[in-house]
């Protein structure tokens, strides 16, 4: 897969990045680039970084302090590039002069803390799922759970709720789907700015981030939460089995996202998509969303912004590499081409595009890879 995604780079994105592989001088390797924003990919920046430190010599941090931090800072310039699950509008782009563009597609997954019972046996469905964070449903043993899971002897035991108390994408992701798929409980749960405003009632905890999330799960007997798909990998908490738009009860996993994909046409008309939720495809997972990443179109410190856009370049050059056991799928690969060529659109102050490949040299050698 990464050779047919190379060559669609070459097709697509050729001219914009062979012009800016010449133009461009060699980027200082000195620089350590501050990233800031959703939890929802932060693993997988990480492991780039890693990658990235070790090829280029250039260190990344990044601070998964929640999609809506992560926007502010972005807007303010007090990062190099800001991470969100929730793509802005382009009036918004416009007005702050940004770009923006997705990276990885994953699912948002409710995960729980039950004695007795592995990853992926216990069933919930959307309107059981909104009516437990509503604080409607507050005991495991509940009727409408038990309907669900009859082959499971379910415990007396107080349901405790574990959300996320910052300005969170994957909070919004997961009530979008609540309110599409159980649209009775719409109001339920209101969102201002990313943050959620939970019902009282029953047991619940609230945290910041999404390894607070998995350790407060996995902490607690009975407890229900939500994280991004990468959470669930190897030794995870335990997962929750949903039941899809067609009536299918579904895992967690690759194959459940890529169905959500295809049966959804992601970024068929533009690199903007919102959350790929209820949607109606065989085997489907219910809560997936794309991630995206936000740079300033007119950057104050253009060198930064150009290793910035160097480290995503390189990041996507990798191919299905890039993602391997993190638990997220890679972007079509028409998709990730198109967005290489948008980095190129960035320019300098003086109108010079900024050297997204890295250099003259570097550049040189890239064109040849993606032959």
């Amino acid at each position: 897969m990464q050779t047919t995604f190379r060559s669609r780079i070459a097709l697509i994105a050729a001219p914009a990045l062979i012009s800016l592989g010449l133009a461009a001088p060699a980027l200082a390797q000195d620089i350590t680039l501050r990233g800031a924003g959703a939890s929802f990919p932060a693993k997988v920046y990480a492991q780039w970084a890693s990658h990235y430190a070790q090829e280029r010599g250039t260190k990344v941090q990044y601070a998964a302090v929640g999609s809506t931090q992560g926007v502010q800072q972005i807007k303010a310039q007090q990062v190099d590039f800001g991470a969100t699950d929730i793509p802005l509008s382009q009036q918004e782009l416009a007005q702050h002069h940004l770009i923006q563009f997705p990276t990885l597609v994953g699912g948002v997954v409710p995960v729980v803390n039950l004695p007795g019972v592995a990853s992926g046996r216990l069933r919930l469905d959307a309107q059981v799922l909104a009516a437990i964070f509503a604080a409607r449903i507050d005991h495991w043993n509940d009727k409408a759970i038990a309907a669900l899971n009859p082959e499971l002897k379910l415990p007396n035991l107080p349901i405790t709720r574990v959300v996320r108390a910052d300005g969170s994408g994957t909070t919004q992701v997961l009530l979008a789907y609540l309110r599409q798929a159980a649209a009775a409980d719409d109001s339920a749960i209101p969102l201002k700015e990313g943050r959620a405003n939970w019902p009282a009632g029953g047991a619940i905890q609230t945290v910041e981030g999404s390894s607070k999330m998995v350790a407060a799960v996995q902490a607690t007997a009975g407890a229900l939460g939500y994280v991004s798909s990468d959470y669930v990998v190897g030794d995870g908490p335990a997962a929750v089995a949903l039941r899809n738009r067609r009536g299918e009860w579904v895992t967690p996993s690759l194959a459940s996202y890529r169905a959500a994909v295809r049966g959804a046409n992601l970024f068929r008309d533009g690199l903007n998509a919102p959350p790929l939720v209820d949607v109606d495809s065989p085997m489907a997972w219910p809560i997936v969303s794309a991630t995206y990443i936000v740079i300033n179109s007119k950057p104050a410190a253009p060198e930064r912004t150009a290793r910035a856009l160097n480290f995503f370049y390189r990041s996507f050059l990798m191919g299905d590499r890039a993602v391997a056991g993190t638990g997220f799928a890679p972007l079509p690969a028409e998709t990730q081409a198109r967005v290489v060529a948008l980095l190129s659109t960035v320019r300098a102050p003086d109108g010079k595009p900024l050297p997204v490949m890295g250099g003259a040299e570097e550049g040189a050698g890239a064109r040849l890879a993606l032959r």
